[in-house]
């Protein structure tokens, strides 16, 4: 006879992917004092430099970037960015490791591969999108815009306690599913985790862009600002314990480079 009985629902795993991400919102100012006469390039070079310095420093040991996107557009003669942009105006690295249907967020992409995504691919990115040549429009010169790290692999935090059977299994909120099963990688004695088949979220999202102020009441000292945005969207990383505990180091190191909370009375990381 067939068994007619309702099946148990699945139990809830103890993390999962977040329905809306937690997200660290970090700053940094620069004083150009009296580099303010140095070729405009220059200038950009520095703070796109600053970028993947921060981007690597926050990566270190935590997050494998396989994909980066980034953007260039016209500003005027006070920095501020124009309607337009120029012809090439954005650029997609990607690796070996980057998912087979990994594709730009953007329209029309100049793409370049690279064996691997670390600090010195992304700077040799960099330099190639702001050396690109392009004539700009009467009063107008390009400046990079933002870089995205979109699709990214994360080393799980004690592995003995998630894995069983070789297999890791999480909550995933926004698709309503129980148990989904987690790819996982081997590597240097770490275990290392990417999105789900049937999930949307990637561990980590990551931002950097220029950005115009700050709520820092010393603000008014620093001649531009670029701002790092950190999208957790694990709650391996997030919860109290050994994940935290991996952001919260890597944040630190942030901290030494001299980026700061941009919204100090928001809930996020201790200085």
């Amino acid at each position: 006879m067939r068994d007619t009985r309702l099946s148990e629902p699945a139990e809830p795993t103890e993390h999962y992917i977040f329905n809306d991400s937690e997200t660290i919102v970090l700053e940094c100012g620069l004083q150009w004092g009296s580099v303010r006469d140095r070729d405009p390039i220059d200038l950009e070079r520095r703070t796109a430099h600053r970028a993947v310095r921060a981007l690597a420093a926050l990566c270190e040991g935590l997050i494998m970037p396989v994909t980066l996107d980034m953007t260039r557009n016209w500003v005027d003669a006070y920095d501020w960015p124009a309607d337009d942009s120029p012809p090439r105006w954005n650029w997609f690295l990607k690796t070996p490791q980057s998912p087979p249907d990994a594709r730009s967020m953007y329209v029309d992409p100049q793409v370049m591969e690279t064996a691997t995504l670390d600090e010195q691919s992304m700077l040799t990115a960099v330099d190639r999108m702001l050396d690109d040549p392009c004539e700009a429009p009467e009063g107008k010169r390009p400046a990079w815009g933002e870089m995205r790290i979109r699709h990214t692999w994360a080393r799980l935090p004690q592995p003995d306690r998630h894995i069983e059977n070789g297999e890791l299994r999480i909550d995933d909120h926004d698709d309503r599913a129980r148990r989904v099963p987690v790819p996982l990688e081997r590597r240097n004695g770490r275990i290392w985790v990417t999105v789900p088949e049937t999930s949307v979220w990637y561990p980590f999202l990551l931002r950097v862009n220029k950005t115009f102020g700050t709520v820092h009441p010393d603000g008014a000292k620093c001649d531009e600002f670029i701002e790092m945005t950190i999208d957790v969207n694990w709650s391996f990383w997030w919860h109290p314990g050994e994940g935290r505990a991996m952001l919260d180091h890597a944040v630190g190191r942030l901290f030494r480079q001299g980026w700061r909370n941009a919204e100090p009375q928001a809930k996020t990381l201790p200085h």
